[in-house]
């Protein structure tokens, strides 16, 4: 996010607005991205091509997608008019604009879970609130800066590899125990002819507590699956042109806006697939992760006492692992 586009989000109603005097924000926990390299994209998609060379600065990016917990903060915070409407899973169809919101709406059980059913704008919102509130320079990631930090120096498929049985282990994304629930909540429809099913059981349904899968080896959660991430860019139909730098690509007025990473809904994304959605699409699906602009190359993220969220999502991932743990396994039909 730009500098000015920060000033003129705070100043349509954010600056007024603040914690009390003896609170402070759930500062997300960051993971130091070192510079480098990155081939981008793949030529197997006409959206995805040509492949390119990207030069990555170094950056932070947020451990975890943000949360409900964290998002309910800001909201409390500013008083801020999130979207009372938000396409969620209905029938059947599947998918149905509906009453529904961030903090209520049919596929959000968790405090912990990623915050959804909202928009770009208002993920950003929050960014310049939690920019006002710390003074550091969060954003969104660029779509460049998201692909190098999801692939985590891998070049294959997955940044864990090829092997598509072992995606359950890093990502939450429609396996055998969404296709259970598929079938179980949504009129036994067959997700198989709609958006694959891998060849795996994470035994989560729908969408997840965050953290409750292993990390890249850059040590980012969820990167693949769980909900699909906004990102700084707009949507072009390929990457002719695409900035060479990490950069974004940006328009006076951005019809559509690039989000990665699939979600729990599709099978698991290849490492260089893209989405969009409207500017102004709010659905059930689609979350973010924060970024930070370095102040040094070599920063290190200093260590320091767990704060009070980390402790709390420790003990949500715990109670969701035991749950898990007495779910009996699906095996391939």
């Amino acid at each position: 996010m730009s500098t000015k586009r920060l000033t003129f989000l705070i100043l349509m109603g954010l600056a007024g607005h603040t914690l009390a005097t003896n609170e402070k924000p759930f500062e997300p926990d960051m993971v130091s991205i070192k510079a480098g390299q990155l081939t981008m994209g793949s030529d197997k998609w006409a959206s995805t091509s040509p492949e390119h060379t990207v030069s990555i600065k170094a950056f932070k990016m947020g451990k975890y997608e943000v949360t409900v917990k964290e998002f309910a903060q800001f909201v409390k915070a500013t008083n801020y008019a999130a979207p009372r409407q938000c396409v969620q899973m209905a029938g059947n169809p599947w998918f149905a604009d509906m009453a529904g919101s961030w903090n209520a709406n049919t596929l959000s059980h968790s405090r912990f879970e990623p915050v959804t059913c909202i928009r770009t704008k208002d993920a950003e919102a929050y960014i310049a609130w939690m920019a006002k509130e710390t003074g550091k320079k969060y954003r969104l990631p660029t779509e460049a800066e998201w692909e190098y930090a999801h692939r985590a120096g891998s070049t294959r498929k997955y940044p864990f590899g090829n092997n598509e049985e072992l995606a359950c282990r890093y990502g939450n994304i429609a396996d055998r125990s969404a296709e259970a629930a598929f079938k179980r909540d949504y009129d036994g429809l067959d997700s198989k002819s709609h958006v694959g099913v891998a060849p795996c059981d994470d035994k989560s349904d729908y969408a997840s507590i965050v953290g409750m899968y292993e990390p890249n080896a850059f040590g980012l959660y969820d990167t693949l699956g769980n909900v699909a991430e906004f990102v700084q860019d707009c949507k072009k139909p390929n990457y002719t042109g695409a900035p060479a730098d990490g950069s974004a690509v940006v328009e006076a007025k951005c019809a559509q806006r690039v989000n990665r990473g699939g979600s729990w809904h599709w099978e698991g994304w290849a490492s260089y697939r893209r989405s969009e959605m409207p500017e102004d699409f709010v659905g059930s699906l689609e979350g973010f992760r924060v970024a930070l602009d370095m102040d040094g190359s070599a920063e290190a993220a200093a260590k320091s006492a767990l704060s009070a969220f980390a402790i709390e999502l420790a003990a949500e991932q715990q109670k969701e692992r035991e749950k898990r743990s007495k779910r009996a396994h699906i095996p391939e039909s």
